[in-house]
Formats: C-alpha cells, structure tokens, sequence
C-alpha cells in the first residue's frame, strides 16, 4: 500500500513515500479504515523531529489522525459496521492508505461533517476537549484561562469552557492569531502575550488555567491561579500542588462527543488549507509555522 515512511527522527527529509508498505492485519478488537484524510499536528512534527522521544524505531510510519470507511472488521467489534464513516487519533501510521484501529478510540462521524473536519478534530481537537471535560472538569461560573488559543487544542477548549458556562475566559495568542480570535468571538478577553502581562489583566485571578505552551508561559500562568485553582499543562510540569500533567487519552466516545457538537455547529473546525495526501505537501505542511487552523491532507 501507498504510505509515507519515517526512516530517521529529523528535518522534513526523513519523510519518504513507499508504494510498498505492508497493509495492516488487524486483530479482533479492532477495525481497518481506509484513509481519506489525516490532518497535521504540532505533535506530529515534534515526534518527527525526535522532540517527543526516540524510543520507536525507524522506519515506521508516523502520523496521528484518521478519517476514513472501515473495510474489514475484527471478531470482537459489534458496534461498527463495514462501510461506516468514522475517525481516531491513534499514535502512528495515519500516514498510509489503510490504518488498524482498536475499537474503543474509534468515533463514527456524522453525514454533515466532512473526513477533512473529522481528521482536523481527531487529534488536537479531542485533546482540547478531553482537558475541559475531563482533566479540569471546568464548571459553570468558574473563570476560565486558555494558553495559547489560536492553536487546535486551545481553540476547542475556548469554545468547551463557553459551552460548559464558563463565567469569563481568557486567552494568549500572538501574531495573527491575537486578531483571529478576537474575531472569532467578541466576548473572550484576549492577551497578546508578546505586548500585555497576564497579572494586569486579569489581577484577580482563575479558576482554571489550560497550558498548551509550557515554560515561561507556564509559571506566569501559575501567578495569576487562585489558591483554590486548577491548572492542567499538556506540555510541561512543575511541583506547584495545583499542576497535572496531562496528555490525550484517544476515547472514541469523547470523540463521538465532539464530533456531534460539529455536526450542531456548536464547535467550529478553522480550516487553514487541504491539499492531496503526498510527501511533497506533507513537507510543506510540516515546516509552516503559526498557522491559524488546521492543515489537512486528502487521499484521493
């Protein structure tokens, strides 16, 4: 099958296409897709680069988002059928024709939403979502604080934390991610956070804080939480009692979740550019740099 290889960690080069890859056997608990789009992920180019470990041997083949049609399906798997549209973030091998995934990240995407949306909240977006829902469990009436909102994870936790009736949300961005979101709605109080202090702000401080940039972002972050606050970081740690580390658990249902909340137009996917799924454009998307939305690539 048709794939895009990893054969060392490093720049964008390592990424090469193979007609020959082997095509997945799934086991009982699982399904096979057939890919129809993937999407980029800051993850993605970090574990590229050997950022996020380099533990995995090369070659392999990387990627971390699914949309696509099952076409085979395991002993064990009764909640799915042949033919269903459906999504995942699994920690490899998106970037192939057909993919093996266990039943229990799989969502089914609903007919109003597009593969390209599907891929574009698999990843970031159900990693968003998860830090609202579940690692903060963020309530209505607490104030809110999102680090870095013009990224996918930040945007679907802004827009988690007002549907959950979050009392005020706050958010950083820089560039021209500081106007997108001011845009994208008027009642988030937006910081550049290259020209204005968190502390001048917001003197009162949080309740809740997600950090999606760690290190300097991060303890700025942690002096402007109340006593009583909550701060999930899914990129650094620190010994504050009031800090966890947290990282996307893949949960086909909190997917299934979110993907429903697109369907209703409750969450909106931003779309920066879709492209056809090659290595010449995976390259390309792979070395752009503060984009604001998501870059998708489509198997034809």
């Amino acid at each position: 099958m048709y794939a895009i290889e990893m054969i060392d960690y490093g720049d964008v080069d390592v990424l090469v296409a193979t007609q020959t890859a082997t095509k997945p056997t799934i086991k009982s608990t699982q399904v096979l897709v057939k890919q129809y789009a993937t999407a980029i992920d800051p993850y993605d180019v970090k574990f590229r680069q050997g950022l996020m470990g380099q533990d995995m041997a090369a070659p392999l083949i990387p990627g971390s988002s699914v949309a696509g049609e099952i076409v085979a399906l395991g002993s064990e798997v009764t909640d799915f059928a042949i033919g269903d549209r459906v999504a995942a973030s699994p920690h490899l091998n998106s970037y192939a024709e057909f993919v093996a995934l266990g039943r229990k990240t799989v969502a089914k995407i609903p007919d109003n939403v597009s593969y390209a949306q599907a891929a574009a909240l698999a990843l970031g977006g159900q990693t968003g979502y998860q830090a609202i829902t579940e690692n903060l469990n963020s309530q209505a009436g607490e104030s809110v604080l999102i680090l870095g909102g013009a990224g996918s994870v930040g945007l679907t936790a802004l827009q988690m934390a007002k549907l959950r009736g979050a009392s005020d949300i706050y958010t950083t961005a820089v560039g021209a991610g500081v106007n997108f979101l001011k845009h994208f709605d008027s009642n988030l109080h937006v910081i550049d956070a290259h020209t204005e202090q968190l502390a001048k702000i917001i003197p009162d401080g949080v309740d809740v804080i997600l950090d999606t940039l760690g290190h300097d972002s991060l303890k700025q972050a942690l002096s402007i939480l109340k006593p009583t606050g909550r701060l999930v970081s899914l990129v650094g740690d620190d010994d504050d009692v009031r800090v966890t580390h947290s990282y996307l658990k893949s949960n086909g249902r909190q997917l299934s979740d979110l993907l429903q909340l697109a369907s209703e137009d409750k969450i909106k996917v931003i779309m920066s550019d879709i492209k056809p799924f090659n290595v010449e454009n995976l390259k390309k998307f792979q070395m752009l740099k503060h984009i604001v939305g998501k870059l998708v690539l489509t198997f034809e």
